[in-house]
């Protein structure tokens, strides 16, 4: 098909082909910015931060409770550990 044809053979009015010169520039346009949004990698690697950090935050509020029983089982056996070690008597 001829790029002036408007497909049943009668070539195209200028306002038909104003109104596809146009579409096409939008469609360029999208094109454009689309690929100049991939290729900005400081904004890429700022809105993967910013979605880690949420994700993050979102799990440890999920998870505190069984974060705050970690913490608290690891201080007793370091508590343990060290009232062990200073205990008097014997030292292996």
């Amino acid at each position: 098909m001829n790029p002036a044809d408007s497909g049943d053979g009668r070539p195209l009015t200028v306002q038909e082909l104003a109104g596809e010169i146009a579409e096409t520039r939008q469609a360029l346009g999208e094109t454009v910015r689309a690929l100049a949004a991939k290729a900005d990698v400081k904004a890429r690697a700022s809105e993967f931060a910013h979605e880690t950090r949420e994700k993050a935050t979102t799990s440890a509020r999920e998870h505190w409770p069984q974060l705050a029983a970690i913490g608290i089982g690891a201080l007793a056996v370091v508590a343990a550990i060290l009232i062990w070690r200073n205990r008097p008597g014997e030292r292996w």
